[in-house]
């Protein structure tokens, strides 16, 4: 119990440092790193295309990661997690969630790409404007890689290492195409880890016990309903966002 307390306490510290150095206190030495990682653009299309797929496309990424909490659920020794496993899960793609409100409730951050007193270069094939309507901090894709890498993690410790450097290499891809600040990373993946960790109140297992019991009642419901929502966390639920969007733009 306390370890999971340090665990918590240290993944809000991370989250307060972050975000105070986003808006009130920049570190010049982030600013210097970033140009430093933004001379490689263009230098090789093939490495900037490398990047830009791991990305953008969703079956090297986000499903790959998905295909983890499979591989957990179907382990004999971990069945009797099943609970954790579930209410952790949901709670590292809430997290997306939870930073898009963030994102809303924070003074606008620009992405880099769109930092004028960085004036990075784009790599080949991407728009500089891209993401330009939504604030950077925090990284929302962090939050649910991060998040679901740790939720691996903390039930199987080898694939856990394998799935930290996969979201590691996922947010590098982020911080290359000039998507994200370096901090912006670690503000999501320490909002994530917070999630995580709260999901592991006696509440929240409940709720996932009951799901892990009604994979047993009703199998023929639950892993279609499960289906969706693994096509959902893959996607961070893209295709949604953009109907909403939509709809939004039509009805406003």
């Amino acid at each position: 119990m306390i370890r999971e307390s340090l665990v918590a306490l240290t993944a809000l510290a991370l989250l307060v440092l972050t975000t105070l150095i986003t808006f009130v206190m920049p570190l010049g030495m982030e600013d210097r790193i970033m140009l430093g990682i933004n001379q490689m653009a263009r230098e090789s299309a093939l490495f900037d295309f490398v990047m830009n797929v791991l990305s953008y496309q969703n079956l090297i990424s986000g499903v790959v990661l998905v295909a983890g909490f499979w591989a957990l659920w179907f382990m004999p020794s971990l069945m009797p997690r099943r609970a954790e496993l579930l209410a952790c899960t949901v709670a590292a793609f809430g997290s997306a969630a939870l930073s898009r409100i963030m994102q809303q409730l924070t003074p606008a951050h620009p992405r880099p790409l769109q930092d004028q007193t960085l004036n990075m270069t784009p790599p080949t094939g991407i728009d500089a404007q891209t993401l330009h309507d939504f604030s950077s901090f925090p990284s929302d894709h962090a939050a649910v890689y991060i998040g679901l890498a740790y939720v691996i993690w903390r039930l199987h410790r080898k694939l856990g290492l394998v799935a930290i450097a996969f979201a590691t290499l996922l947010c590098f891809t982020r911080i290359y195409l000039g998507f994200h600040f370096i901090t912006d990373i670690i503000g999501g993946g320490a909002l994530a880890i917070l999630t995580v960790q709260v999901a592991l109140l006696p509440p929240f297992q409940r709720i996932g016990a009951w799901f892990a019991g009604f994979s047993q009642t009703a199998p023929h419901w639950f892993y279609p309903l499960a289906f969706i929502a693994c096509y959902g966390i893959a996607t961070l639920v893209e295709e949604l966002r953009e109907l909403v969007g939509g709809l939004l733009r039509v009805m406003f």
